[in-house]
């Protein structure tokens, strides 16, 4: 009994799938520029992967004032790539700001690999603006 049920056990061992182990994760990159208007400035970082021919944004943080993080204005977000003449914006927001905001994007957010992005965040006190821009490569 002991025998047949080893063999058994071997039986259905011999038959088990082995799951493949899990792709690496893909590397996150993070790009940050700064913009300077008089005494005023801004602070942009944008997180972005590369996945499948794509750049996926998964989001970033921006800060903003003559200290940096006290503020209050607005940011506007620009995410684009260029194909050769024709430039194609895949995001696009404006929302106000204390001197921080922390943005995520939606998942269908990507720029294709074949080209260069730009990702800008424009800040604005009212008074004066300026706009930090990152490459996505």
């Amino acid at each position: 009994m002991k025998t047949a049920v080893q063999a058994g056990l071997l039986a259905i061992l011999a038959g088990a799938t082995v799951l493949a182990a899990p792709a690496q994760a893909a590397t996150i990159v993070r790009r940050t520029a700064t913009c300077q208007a008089t005494g005023y400035s801004g602070t942009f970082t944008l997180q972005y992967d590369s996945v499948s021919g794509y750049h996926r944004i998964i989001g970033g943080y921006t800060s903003s004032g003559p200290y940096i993080g006290d503020a209050v204005g607005t940011v506007t977000l620009r995410i684009s790539y260029r194909a050769g003449s024709t430039t194609h914006t895949v995001y696009s927001q404006s929302s106000a700001t204390t001197g921080s905001t922390t943005f995520t994007t939606p998942s269908t957010t990507t720029v294709p690999t074949i080209y260069t992005g730009t990702a800008s965040a424009k800040f604005d006190n009212g008074t004066v603006s300026c706009t930090a821009t990152v490459p996505i490569s």
